[in-house]
């Protein structure tokens, strides 16, 4: 038997040796349950101690640089430092926020969060939930607005939102050449859609990259808390804000849905015309973006799933999108 182990892509990490871990390195109190919660872009596990919780978030290897995670850290202690609901790190007892732990896939860091008040809203529920969140995400955008970081972190930019993932689903479509061509000739448009605007007046600031509806606890007084900044990035706001309007058409939730998420978030901020224009682009350029993604997953994840009925049912809400939303583009 060979001394060295088989390659290896993505590990899961015993839920008993990181409760171990976490109480030698941490002062939280006596930890008495660690549970493995889901594997995601990064694994997640709940920590119980007699009187709170936490969550501990491990990330997959070669995921994101040092320099990503340092700057999403920083967004996060803004964003709790000027009283923004969020899930926000822990400082370790030797005074640093990252650990590094060597998995058999390589290194891997770990962080000890706050835990969010409030149950999990997968998807927006009803018209006063997609108030509080929206009124939420504007809170967000308003306490960013004097944010730095002196990390570098990928921008969510057209390579980073389109051409990239354009990229990886491409060779997944060698069997249906005319969804190909459909998706080469859509981005071409959103693209002259976008620089028509122009792209350039569209209003940019720091992102959280994922604010599709969930990502967020709520209480019964509807107190929203953020948390899983893992896709924030300097971007476009409206991005930001057309992922809750893609997660709505996803689930069928319903214009009315919409409508309250907007007049919730203008309470608080207002959304100017040329942005508004945009949303309908980037609901189609949100759309691309989680193709490549769970494409890219694949590798780690199983591709089993990423089959003709996923394609199908994918190409179809896309189009569907387009054609009623984004006119001219019937081809």
């Amino acid at each position: 038997m060979s001394d060295s182990y088989f390659p290896t892509t993505h590990s899961t990490l015993s839920s008993e040796a990181l409760l171990s871990y976490v109480q030698e390195r941490y002062d939280i109190g006596d930890i008495i349950q660690c549970k493995f919660l889901n594997q995601g872009l990064n694994d997640t596990y709940l920590l119980q101690t007699i009187e709170d919780r936490y969550i501990l978030r491990v990330y997959r290897a070669g995921w994101r640089t040092l320099s990503d995670i340092l700057y999403e850290l920083d967004m996060l202690l803004h964003l709790h430092r000027k009283d923004v609901p969020v899930s926000y790190p822990l400082t370790l007892r030797d005074g640093n926020i990252i650990s590094t732990l060597n998995a058999l896939e390589g290194t891997r860091q770990a962080i000890l969060f706050t835990y969010a008040p409030g149950t999990p809203e997968p998807r927006p529920r009803d018209e006063a939930y997609s108030a509080a969140y929206g009124q939420a995400v504007a809170e967000v955008h308003n306490a960013l607005e004097d944010f730095s970081s002196p990390h570098a972190r990928f921008h969510l930019d057209l390579d980073h939102l389109l051409d990239a993932p354009l990229q990886i689903v491409l060779p997944s479509l060698t069997e249906r050449p005319d969804d190909q061509t459909y998706l080469l000739r859509l981005t071409d448009t959103l693209k002259e859609r976008l620089n028509d605007l122009p792209l350039s007046a569209l209003e940019r600031g720091a992102c959280h990259g994922d604010f599709h509806g969930g990502n967020a606890h709520i209480t019964e007084d509807r107190q929203v808390t953020f948390f899983d900044f893992d896709c924030c990035g300097p971007g476009w706001r409206a991005y930001d804000i057309a992922v809750f309007r893609w997660s709505i058409e996803l689930s069928k939730g319903g214009e009315t849905l919409w409508e309250s998420y907007l007049e919730g978030y203008t309470r608080n901020r207002a959304i100017h015309e040329l942005d508004m224009e945009a949303i309908p682009l980037f609901v189609a350029i949100r759309h691309i973006w989680l193709l490549g993604l769970h494409v890219h997953l694949g590798a780690d994840f199983g591709s089993g799933w990423l089959n003709k009925q996923y394609f199908d049912r994918n190409m179809s809400f896309l189009k569907k999108w387009v054609d009623e939303h984004i006119i001219d583009h019937k081809e």
